[in-house]
């Protein structure tokens, strides 16, 4: 399988993944993603995600 590696390719698919992570970051701040972030706040992928969240 070839990959388009040309420059449009390439920029819509990190528009993609931008949007994707925009995405993520938005779930973790719903009130389900309030709630794992203090019942595992030692746990270092939600210390990650809470910083990306600028908390």
């Amino acid at each position: 399988m070839k990959i388009d590696m040309s420059s449009h390719s390439i920029t819509i698919r990190l528009k993609m993944v931008n949007q994707l992570r925009r995405t993520c970051l938005s779930l973790a701040d719903s009130s389900a993603g309030k709630k794992i972030r203090k019942q595992f706040s030692t746990n270092k992928s939600v210390q990650r995600t809470s910083h990306a969240l600028g908390r």
